[in-house]
């Protein structure tokens, strides 16, 4: 009996699925002067997460800087947000997480380029996520993801961490995790994601001395080109909350944990999943 009601059920979260929520449900984006006259680099900004966080730290009066791997869409990205954020300082750069040879080389680049502003914020949200089931994946998607994820985080955590020390900047370190980091993993993205999880830790006890928090945030499923593709449906039966998470959420919620609000968060990691960290093998069953 209890299997023919499970059958049921997930026959009824498909037949849900058709009935959208479109993507512009009504969320408000924190606005105000939280991170005034601070300066964030944000990786992976030219678009979803990324991008919003971009704009919704300027909305809270700070400059910001994004980078990404193709320059064209990191200068559209650019101009956008200047758009919507008239007055504000928004820098573009071409940055590849995964090429970790070049990441001195780069953050120097930015730091001549920004009228001596001193970078005090730093987001790690430059991700791919890989679709692979644990029986059909390559050693090259695995490294894909890993030197992206994981790997470029870590070293460009490493430049950035030395300079703000070298400069005694007061600052925060915000590393963009997932759901997945408290599932249990079989996939390169979950993997790294678990890595980012126990990095975000690891770094607080290294820099809290230093007067540099570490935290990090970790979206459910959201609403981004990354997953939708271009759909506007953000309607996920599936999941606890009944939809995806839009960008907007987790920009706001950013924006706290880079402010003075939360100094006394540190190594910890925000949990923003619409409940889809709490599923366990009994809801697929």
């Amino acid at each position: 009996m209890g299997k023919i009601v499970k059958t049921i059920r997930k026959g009824f979260r498909e037949i849900l699925r058709y009935f959208p929520i479109k993507k512009y449900v009504t969320i408000p984006t924190l606005y105000g002067d939280l991170l005034k006259d601070r300066v964030a680099l944000i990786t992976g900004g030219s678009s979803g997460i990324g991008y919003e966080i971009a704009n919704c730290y300027l909305k809270n009066g700070a400059c910001v800087i994004i980078t990404g791997r193709n320059i064209n869409k990191i200068n559209e990205a650019v101009k956008k947000l200047k758009e919507n954020n008239l007055d504000s300082e928004v820098y573009g750069f071409n940055l590849d997480n995964s090429n970790i040879k070049d990441i001195d080389k780069k953050f120097k680049n930015i730091l001549d380029n920004i009228n001596n502003k001193k970078i005090d914020i730093l987001v790690n949200n430059a991700g791919v996520i890989n679709k692979t089931s644990f029986w059909n994946s390559t050693e090259e998607d695995f490294d894909n993801v890993i030197n992206t994820n994981l790997k470029g985080t870590y070293f460009l955590t490493k430049v950035v961490a030395k300079y703000m020390i070298d400069n005694k900047i007061k600052g925060n370190i915000l590393n963009v995790s997932s759901s997945s980091s408290v599932r249990p993993a079989t996939t390169s993205y979950q993997l790294a994601k678990w890595g980012i999880r126990a990095f975000t830790k690891g770094l607080a006890k290294e820099l809290s001395s230093k007067n540099i928090v570490v935290n990090s945030i970790a979206p459910g499923p959201t609403a981004t080109s990354m997953i939708l593709d271009g759909d506007d449906n953000i309607n996920r039966p599936s999941s606890p909350i009944g939809r995806y998470a839009t960008p907007e959420e987790i920009a706001s919620l950013s924006v706290i944990l880079v402010s003075d609000l939360a100094r006394m968060v540190d190594g910890d990691t925000l949990l923003a999943t619409g409940g889809c960290g709490n599923l366990t093998y009994d809801d697929w069953d």
